[in-house]
Order: structure tokens, then sequence, then C-alpha cells
């Protein structure tokens, strides 16, 4: 415990507790962490859960527009609420809509705030369910968040890159895994079958989609299940496969079955900007990790190390069929991975990093 005063943090986040991997591989999970240090954090989230059901479902404009209504003025009484905190942290934006006017109500009331993202969200990138609704994001409302923060936290050097233009205060703190929780208690069984392993939210997993030719040739030349972990069930042409809802109750099971797990991408700005969670789950639970060799992952997985990289088609099926062809690899790779998560990228050490800002802007 620290011996420093209790120090108060307003975090300003888009959707409630425990339903999005952006807020709960990040501040959600590090919150037990910073209370160890003398920091106390309260969540106010713009979405409330009626909210966000209805951002994943197609249609209802009207309904979501008067939700979304909702949501600000209750997230305008939050930012006034700030004046009783040391400290305001913003995820990603105060609103999933507009222009950063809120952020710039803070700044007016002199709260020192601490900005953190994960993904390049100065780039407009919509699920297909609310392309409506798409131009009200505002995305160029990042570089005014910057400006306007005292202090950015990252998630890796692609996005310091692009904040360290409108801010010298930039901290990159990975995203991370509780590495507690997230572990591998029992021996894989031995099957005929070898589980190909995803696991992510609806809107990631257009990408998986666009992989459907690679998987398609890949159950043609092994003896393979396909398995998927999501909030949404996949498009996937011509592949089988099998879909468990995604919940976070039965999260770790659910990993604990995957033989490989894989995060394919596409190479353009929105990919650069990712923090490889998906890399960083699987090797927490000792799974070999196979990933598009683009932004964070390159940084967290060096190439039949710990894991596995890949480009072109003809190189992802040649690391499924070395890794499907050879147990003994797939558990090397994997014990080095879980060695990675423990040692750079465990909530507990992210958490201590970030601790370090917070103490640094409220100046205690």
């Amino acid at each position: 415990m620290s011996s420093s005063p209790t120090i108060r943090v307003c975090a300003l986040v888009p959707y409630p507790v425990d339903t999005t991997p952006s807020q709960r591989f990040r501040i959600e999970q590090w919150k037990p962490y910073l209370e160890k240090e003398g920091i106390e954090i309260d969540f106010f989230s713009f979405a409330d859960k009626d909210l966000l059901k209805q951002l994943k479902q197609p249609g209802n404009n009207i309904s979501k527009f008067f939700g979304m209504l909702k949501a600000f003025l209750r997230s305008t009484r939050n930012v006034l609420k700030s004046k009783d905190y040391d400290v305001v942290y913003i995820h990603r934006a105060i609103c999933i809509a507009g222009p950063a006017f809120l952020e710039r109500l803070l700044s007016f009331l002199k709260r020192p705030i601490v900005f953190d993202f994960d993904d390049s969200i100065w780039l407009l990138h919509t699920a297909a369910e609310n392309r409506f609704f798409g131009w009200l994001k505002f995305p160029g409302k990042t570089k005014t968040i910057c400006r306007l923060s005292s202090h950015i936290v990252v998630g890796n050097s692609f996005l310091a890159d692009y904040a360290r233009q409108f801010n010298p205060n930039v901290t990159i703190v990975p995203t991370s895994v509780d590495t507690e929780r997230f572990k591998t208690t029992l021996q894989k069984p031995l099957s005929e079958k070898v589980v190909i392993g995803w696991t992510g939210s609806s809107t990631s997993q257009t990408y998986l989609e666009m992989f459907d030719n690679v998987l398609r040739e890949l159950v043609k030349r092994r003896r393979v299940e396909i398995r998927v972990h999501s909030d949404r069930e996949p498009d996937l042409h011509g592949v089988p496969y099998v879909w468990r809802s995604w919940s976070a109750e039965t999260e770790v099971e659910e990993l604990s079955q995957f033989d490989i797990g894989i995060m394919p991408m596409p190479d353009d700005k929105w990919a650069r900007g990712k923090c490889a969670m998906k890399a960083l789950l699987y090797m927490a639970m000792d799974t070999p990790a196979i990933c598009t060799a683009v932004g964070a992952n390159r940084e967290v997985i060096q190439h039949g190390e710990n894991g596995m990289l890949a480009m072109t088609e003809s190189e992802w099926l040649n690391c499924f069929e070395v890794l499907i062809d050879d147990a003994e690899l797939r558990v090397k790779l994997g014990k080095a991975g879980r060695k990675t998560i423990v040692e750079h990228y465990s909530a507990k050490a992210c958490a201590a990093k970030f601790a370090e800002v917070i103490r640094k802007v409220a100046q205690v």
C-alpha cells in the first residue's frame, strides 16, 4: 500500500463496465492493483447497457438518436462531478459520437486529464450496424483531446508517434492480461482434431471473415476444428466451425480449449494501431499464436520463438501445417509465449506503470 495520500480518479469511459475488451483489458482490470497503490477509480460510462444493446442491432436509428442524447446529458453531469476528483481519466473519448465538447468543458474546469487510447481512433472505423452514425464520430477530435490533456497513455509505439504530434507528454503502457486469471491449469487433451481458435468482438470479427479463404484451404489439408468465441455468430463461407457466444464467465474456459490461437488482420492504418490483445490472451493461456505481422504483433511475437507471424496466404498455411503436425512445438511456443506475457504484459506490471502517470499528473 502506498504511503502517499489517496488519489481519486474520475474515469469517463464510453461503455458500461465489463462489456468491452478495450476497457476491460486496460483500465478496468488495473483497478484492484491501482487501489493497492493508493489510487481509487470511479467509473462513469457514456452508454448504458440498453443503449449498448441498441447500437449492436441494425436499424432503429430514431431510438438510437434519443438514447445517445440521453447519454450525452448524463455525461455532462458526470463531467461536472469531476471537480470532486484529483484526476480525470478519459478512455478513447467521453462520448462515442460528436465533437470534443465535453473534453473542452473539462479543460475549462481546469481538470487534469489523462487521455488513454489503444486503437487508431483518429481514423473513421464504424461497425456495419451503425454506418448511419459513422459521420457523427468526429474521429478528428482525437488530436483535440491530445492537446487538452495533461498526459497521454497509449498501447503501442505506433499510437505514441501519433500522439506526440500534439503533446510531448506521452507514455506507452501496453494493453495487458491478468495472468492470475488467464492461465491454463490443465494439460490440453490430445485429439485427432487440432482446435484453431479465434476470440474477439463483432467489430474485429470482420477480419476473421475476410480470412475465410485461408480457413477453407486449411480444412481441406488438415483435420482441424475452427472455433470462434465472440458476441456475434461469424459469417464464414464454406468453413465448418463451432461458435460459442462470448461471456466473461466462460471466457477462460473457452480459451483453454484452443490448441492454436489466431489473429488475422489486414495491413492498414487501423490495424497498425491495434494492441495485439488476442495474441496476449492466447499466449497467457500457454497457447501458441499465429498472427499477421502488423503493428504491435511484431513487438510482442518473435517468430518461431514465442509464436508465429505470417503475411501471405502461403505463409499462414505453412505456419498452420507446422504447428498442427508438431504437438511438441505447440507446447514449446506456448510456454515461451506465457513467459513473455508474465514478464512484460501482466496487468500488475502495466498497472504500476500507469500509476506512475497518475501520480505525476496529480503531483502527489
